[in-house]
């Protein structure tokens, strides 16, 4: 079920969504493409160490470029753009994914490729994407939201506490030879 932190966490959360008087958040185009490549390839460079994610193409500039363009152009998911004062500062994607056929709910929110540059970080950016994406979310008639983050990535696995999610899985990876 998507709900909000519980009370205790919400005067600490409120006092960091006092956002800049100049962010904004809204859904990205295909005018925005080139820097929703910039922030998610940004994302994954900042991942360098993790297991996954070190594993980034020559190519993937290119690649990204297309892969965000066909994103951009789905109806069943939205990438949030946050700016300040006009200046991309943040990005989130938020999809409608199908559930597990033989479990409730059929369908929920997946949020992936979440992004705040550095000097933007603690100033209520992620807390507006988030806003955002459960906004998204309701309005299709979606009940729950999912994420996957970085295990090694100590600061994000606070904030999605904060923020009311809970470790229900863990991805493992075997590499084969």
């Amino acid at each position: 079920m998507i709900e909000h932190p519980a009370s205790d966490q919400r005067q600490s959360l409120e006092a960091d969504a006092r956002l800049d008087a100049g962010l904004t958040v809204r859904p990205a185009t295909m005018a925005d493409l080139a820097v929703v490549v910039e922030l998610r390839l940004a994302l994954l460079r900042e991942h360098s160490q993790n297991p996954i994610y070190r594993r980034l193409r020559p190519d993937a500039p290119a690649r990204a470029s297309r892969l965000f363009a066909a994103q951009l152009r789905c109806s069943s998911e939205v990438t949030f753009l946050a700016e300040s004062d006009g200046v991309a500062v943040g990005v989130l994607r938020c999809i409608t994914s199908a559930g597990l056929p033989l479990l409730f709910p059929a369908r929920h929110g997946y949020i992936s490729s979440v992004y705040v540059v550095p000097t933007a970080r603690r100033h209520g950016v992620l807390r507006a994407l988030f806003t955002a994406a459960i906004d998204w979310c309701r309005a299709r008639g979606l009940r729950e939201a999912r994420l996957h983050n970085a295990v090694e990535n100590e600061t994000a696995n606070a904030v999605w506490d904060a923020l009311g999610f809970q470790v229900v899985e863990h991805l493992r990876v075997c590499h084969l030879s």
